[in-house]
């Protein structure tokens, strides 16, 4: 830890903060360092507040951010995040070995710099050739002459007209700068041959001892990752045994090829693996508390709805969980328990319209039996009457309830019809209760009509229900109170 950090920790150094990645890496040393924020929280729960410079400090061993606008307690020195994590130590460097060869002259610059003594380039060829190229205008003024009958002959004569001694010229210029091109040319390739030898020696020198380098390296970097991964899977071990992380979170650790650059200390290594384990446990023990606030919210909403947790599959939400995140999750619990519930809301209310549908079907068909059979038995009854003689049968009036015809009766005797119990009310039984008023015969007939109700239906029965009084003394005062209780006979 260089001083800088100390400095944050110690609260008189501040963070200047511009990006999401320098934010990460500032409360992930601050969460290592155990440290909080105002609601007792760890640091680590400390969102980042957006594309916007801030200002990353602790007061009083409270870790907060404000905008870089905003003025700043002059005690703090604020700094960026390069010189943050500037580390303390000096840098150790790998250098490769290599065997030193006696050698009678030296490989440096002054033995490998070019000298050349006579150079074309720098320097101009002596001859006339610019008096010749002031010729040029008269040579080509020599086309404007005039062929004729009398001298075309003259312009082509071997040896003396003008077309062969230009042609003849020509050729013997262009003759000398192809010789003195062949003079420059020929030692200029055989020096270009004898640089490229040495380009070549010293490059192929190069490349294999940068192989060698680069063996070397490979070499120190096995051996320092075997180090380094016996380090953190000792590590990993004793997290796990202590159950301080699991098997699942553990195999998450991810080995950061960086760590074996020799710009990275063996202190700085440690800092990060010790960083990164803190992190995974921290995220398991987020992910525990998840599941647990997943398995209240289907709990809560299943008992607030009325709904069966069975319902619900619990393993779905909690791979869901790693995926989707626990706003979303929870968001889906409540909405598939609402739908289970209106759903179940709609079934019940359908068998309700069935079942009121059945009982409106049954009461019609009832009726219309029991219409069919009043007819059956006026028709039967009639028939009696009209086979007996109507002098000798007593004269019976039917008593109605409704349109409903319930009984037939005369002076002396009543006559009415014996109910059967529909099928699908079988099994089923009623308990009513009544209170009758009436003068001696009135109440001597009903009682009749109840013993013959329970001597065709086993499943009547009927009792008296008294009103008597008693008395009970209260334990604690002595106090006598009365009280009239129901007694059935």
């Amino acid at each position: 830890m260089n001083e800088l950090q100390q400095g944050l920790l110690n609260e008189f150094v501040a963070v200047s903060i511009s990006t999401k990645e320098d934010f990460d890496k500032v409360i992930n040393f601050l969460s290592i360092n155990n440290c909080f924020l105002s609601n007792g929280e760890p640091v680590i729960k400390l969102p980042y507040p957006g594309n916007q410079p801030i200002t990353i400090l602790m007061q009083n061993k409270i870790v907060y951010w404000q905008t870089a606008s905003q003025t700043i307690d002059p005690r703090y020195k604020v700094v960026n995040t390069i010189e943050f994590f500037r580390p303390a130590d000096e840098e150790k460097v790998i250098e490769a070995k290599a065997e030193i060869i006696n050698e009678q002259v030296n490989i440096d610059e002054k033995h490998l710099s070019l000298e050349v003594q006579k150079r074309p380039a720098n320097e101009a060829i002596v001859s006339n050739i610019d008096d010749i190229v002031k010729l040029i205008p008269a040579i080509k003024a020599k086309a404007g002459v005039v062929v004729d009958e009398s001298n075309y002959k003259d312009f082509v004569k071997k040896g003396e007209g003008m077309v062969p001694l230009y042609r003849s010229y020509a050729k013997n210029l262009d003759a000398e700068r192809k010789a003195l091109e062949k003079a420059y040319k020929e030692p200029l390739e055989e020096f270009k041959k004898k640089v490229g030898s040495v380009v070549n020696a010293l490059n192929e020198t190069a490349d294999t001892v940068a192989e060698n380098v680069d063996v070397y390296v490979k070499k120190q970097k096995d051996a320092l990752r075997k180090e380094y991964q016996t380090a953190i899977d000792q590590l990993k071990k004793a997290l796990i045994s202590k159950g301080m992380l699991s098997q699942e979170y553990a195999d998450q650790f991810v080995f950061d090829e960086k760590w074996l650059n020799t710009s990275t200390s063996k202190k700085k290594f440690k800092e990060q693996v010790e960083a990164q384990f803190n992190s995974l446990m921290e995220k398991e023990k987020n992910y525990k508390l998840n599941l647990e606030m997943v398995e209240k919210t289907i709990t809560n909403a299943c008992h607030i709805a009325n709904v069966d947790e069975k319902l619900i599959s619990r393993e779905k939400y909690q791979s869901l969980l790693k995926t989707e995140g626990l706003p979303k999750v929870t968001e889906m619990i409540t909405d598939e328990v609402d739908n289970i519930k209106k759903q179940s809301q709609a079934v019940a209310k359908q068998k309700e319209v069935e079942l009121q549908h059945q009982k409106e079907e049954f009461e019609k068909k009832q009726k219309e039996v029991e219409l069919q059979h009043q007819k059956e038995l006026e028709q039967a009854r009639k028939q009696a009457i009209h086979s007996a003689g109507e002098a000798t049968q007593p004269k019976y009036t039917p008593v109605k309830r409704g349109d409903e015809t319930i009984a037939n009766v005369n002076d002396k005797y009543v006559v009415t019809e014996i109910k059967q119990t529909p099928p699908k009310f079988e099994g089923q039984k009623w308990k009513r209760t009544f209170e009758f008023e009436g003068d001696l015969a009135a109440l001597q007939m009903l009682n009749r009509y109840m013993d013959v109700i329970r001597s065709i239906n086993p499943t009547f029965s009927f009792g008296e229900v008294k009103l008597t009084e008693k008395e009970l003394s209260d334990p604690q005062t002595g106090v006598i109170n009365k009280y009239n209780v129901k007694e059935v006979n």
